[in-house]
């Protein structure tokens, strides 16, 4: 269970006995704000959105993708279909209206959440692009990070995150860590970032494999076709999702603002832009 003050974790129960796990703050009412965590982790990576979104009044929906935690694994799974469990757990708190958010590797799921008539916008925070289309390496090239790194870091192995603690979060993830990124990896928010995961990998590695072959597999959504309002928030010295990323969302999605965040990394983004980006999250909410 989520310890994380005012959080609450809830196991929805679905067909051929699947369950979905899900987080919440604040009280169910009609409309939402809900968040998609990254990949290595579970609902607690989204956090700083869970606080703000109390701060500010508003109902949080945190979706721990299948394969994470208490969520049932649904083998296969793909961008295009992520909004089947967003759609299973607004229909269980009866939400009518709501905005999606996705860090990291939940870029694509909130994405997908555009595809329900009830997903008034999307914000992509740091977000995947789709690595396998045709003209992503001119993007990759032409955008690198402004701290000269790329995405090529040897990540450490899903047993060493299982059971990291707090203070061991820069020591494990090294070079693929910004200056900004260090600062917030070892202070006071560390404890989110290895509690999301233990938590969602503790029941195995399902979830982070099913993330990894849905990355690099087509999305299967059609992103020049979307016309809702996209929020794409991306740091220029991100090295996990380089500025590239951001720039592609930007271009390719129909109807998108790019916000590129000086000096701000992968993790930084999220903890250090937290009120901008649910500031934002709102103005979709409300239009």
């Amino acid at each position: 269970m989520c310890n994380l003050s005012g959080m609450q974790t809830h196991l929805i129960h679905l067909e051929n006995n699947q369950i979905l796990e899900v987080v919440t703050e604040g009280d169910p009412r009609d409309s939402a704000i809900v968040l998609h965590h990254g990949a290595l982790g579970s609902s607690e990576n989204m956090a700083p959105f869970f606080r703000m979104a109390r701060e500010r009044g508003y109902f949080a929906i945190g979706i721990t993708r299948p394969g994470y935690a208490a969520s049932t694994r649904r083998e296969g799974r793909r961008a295009s279909d992520y909004f089947f469990e967003t759609q299973k757990a607004i229909q269980h708190f009866q939400v009518k209206r709501f905005v999606s958010l996705g860090w990291s590797s939940g870029s694509p799921a909130a994405i997908s959440d555009l595809q329900d008539d009830r997903c008034m916008g999307a914000i992509t925070i740091a977000g995947d692009a789709p690595r396998v289309s045709s003209d992503w390496d001119t993007y990759y090239e032409k955008y690198p990070p402004r701290n000269g790194a790329s995405e090529d870091f040897k990540f450490p192995s899903l047993d060493e995150l299982r059971i990291s603690k707090p203070n061991q979060i820069v020591q494990l993830f090294g070079e693929a860590l910004s200056r900004k990124d260090i600062e917030i990896c070892s202070g006071k928010f560390s404890s989110d970032l290895s509690e999301a995961m233990n938590h969602g990998l503790a029941s195995g590695d399902f979830g982070a494999i099913d993330d990894f072959e849905s990355d690099a597999s087509p999305w299967g959504i059609e992103l020049e076709a979307i016309t809702k309002r996209v929020a794409v928030f991306q740091g220029d010295e991100d090295r996990l999702c380089t500025p590239a990323h951001g720039h592609f969302l930007a271009d390719k999605l129909g109807n998108a603002e790019l916000f590129i965040e000086s000096g701000e990394g992968h993790i930084s983004l999220m903890y250090n832009k937290t009120s901008e980006i649910i500031d934002k999250a709102i103005e979709f909410l409300n239009h």
